[in-house]
């Protein structure tokens, strides 16, 4: 035995410094030592994923700690901790999760099967803030919406805060309303973005409903919405037409500027002065119900005895039977188909004649008395102005240039808008009036959709209370 041990002793020598028996090198390379996750939303979550390369023999990774140094934000996502093979590459994740607004940072130590150098040190590092948004404006007023369409109305979502806003989805209590927009949506932060909103009424009444938009990470955004609205309404929203009158009040067709009370009546299927009767007094109506309307040859459509149907009745003065000859032709002198003994007040003015068209012209044209009446000169509701003069509804003696406004959806004073300086009118262009909630129709930063400033005297939301 001596002698085996000695021999393989000088076999060793024997081969010289060209054989040596050694471990296998280990080395970790983790990377990036640092890693800066910058600014994301309270409640939301980032990963970070370190690199471990090997670049020569297998290395086992022992444990990973992850100590929270600033905040409790950062931990370590693997359940399982990796082999990195000899020349390749593993990963560690770690997960940032700030539940708190501010910075946060962690150290990442590494204990691996290099031998003495087994320790590996990295930091992880990001900051946190709320999601804080609102809408403008979050009462929203589609105003009258015809029933079977539908109206649209934008709102504004303002990002307040640092990070992204993301819209998720939308909930309304009543079905006609609804988001026109696809989803999700994404606010960036310190930045604004238009949404638009629908109404579709199946009817003219009056609807309401409360509705609001999902945000992730963050309360939801509300809204109130309504349409065709007359309790709450705003005097210049609710004249949707422009002509003066208010679909609250005595506009029969407040989406039709050709009808409203006092308009003229022309033939056109529409109830342009309101009254309930359409056409009434125009050609192509049968006014005196004798079956022919003057588009028809009627030539006084006042009397239901004279037509071309029926028989000219001689020496009466009339054309009866409207062919323009009266009696014999003798008796009428202007040739307007009615002779003085007919009942024209002037035979001398074929302008003249009974049933007649009043005009604007300082004639009695339908021999009935009275000059004008029904047109622009003339004074019908008898609060003396005139439409020539600049009344705007000639039929009612408390609407005239010098009438006081009253919250009533019509144009009082005749100067083109409905309600001005009343509480159905948005006198502070804020989107809301008295009628609607607004307590200081003077201040646009006060009314229902603001939000409360600390500490400058305004009940900016009209809670009730101001600091």
């Amino acid at each position: 035995m001596q002698g085996m041990r000695i021999a393989f002793c000088l076999l060793l020598a024997a081969c010289g410094s060209d054989f040596q028996i050694s471990a296998e090198t280990q080395e970790l390379i983790v990377s990036p030592d640092l890693s800066d996750l910058g600014l994301i939303a309270v409640g939301d979550t980032l990963d970070v994923s370190l690199s471990l390369a090997a670049p020569q023999g297998q290395v086992q990774i022992f444990t990973a700690d992850v100590l929270n140094i600033a905040g409790d934000a950062f931990v370590l996502v693997d359940e399982t901790l990796p082999v990195v093979p000899a020349q390749d590459t593993a990963s560690l994740t770690i997960q940032y999760a700030p539940t708190t607004v501010g910075y946060h940072w962690a150290e990442v130590t590494i204990k691996t099967s290099e031998g003495e150098e087994n320790d590996h040190t990295v930091i992880v590092r990001g900051e946190a803030d709320v999601v804080s948004g609102r809408l403008w404006p979050s009462l929203v007023d589609f105003g009258p919406v015809e029933a079977g369409t539908t109206a649209t109305q934008a709102v504004t979502v303002v990002n307040e805060g640092r990070v992204p806003l993301t819209i998720t989805a939308s909930s309304f209590d009543n079905g006609l309303f609804a988001l026109d927009e696809p989803l999700p949506l994404i606010v960036s932060a310190d930045s604004t973005v238009e949404v638009l909103l629908q109404a579709s009424p199946d009817d003219l009444s009056e609807q309401t409903g409360e509705g609001s938009l999902a945000v992730s990470i963050a309360e939801p955004l509300a809204l109130t919405l309504r349409v065709n609205a007359c309790s709450t309404a705003s005097g210049d929203l609710y004249d949707s037409d422009g002509d003066g009158f208010g679909f609250c009040a005595s506009d029969c067709d407040d989406f039709d500027a050709a009808a409203s009370p006092g308009e003229l009546e022309v033939c056109d299927d529409i109830d342009n002065d309101c009254d309930g009767t359409i056409d009434e007094g125009t050609e192509c109506v049968d006014d005196d119900g004798d079956g022919l309307s003057e588009d028809e040859g009627d030539c006084n459509d006042s009397d239901p005895n004279i037509s071309p149907d029926h028989e000219e009745e001689l020496a009466n003065g009339i054309d009866d039977d409207c062919d323009g000859i009266t009696d014999d032709g003798t008796l009428d002198e202007d040739g307007d188909g009615y002779a003085s003994s007919g009942g024209d007040c002037d035979d001398d003015n074929a302008d003249a004649w009974p049933g007649g068209e009043e005009l604007a012209d300082g004639v009695d044209n339908d021999c009935d008395g009275t000059i004008d009446e029904g047109t622009v000169n003339y004074d019908d509701d008898g609060d003396g102005y005139t439409e020539t003069d600049g009344d705007c509804d000639d039929s009612d003696a408390a609407t005239h240039p010098d009438a006081a406004e009253a919250a009533d959806w019509e144009d009082n004073d005749c100067d083109g808008t409905v309600d001005e300086g009343t509480v159905n009118y948005d006198d502070d262009g804020d989107g809301y009036t008295e009628t609607g909630g607004d307590c200081d129709d003077s201040d646009a930063s006060a009314n229902p959709g603001e939000i409360e400033i600390d500490d400058d005297g305004i009940d900016n939301d009209c809670s009730g209370s101001g600091t």
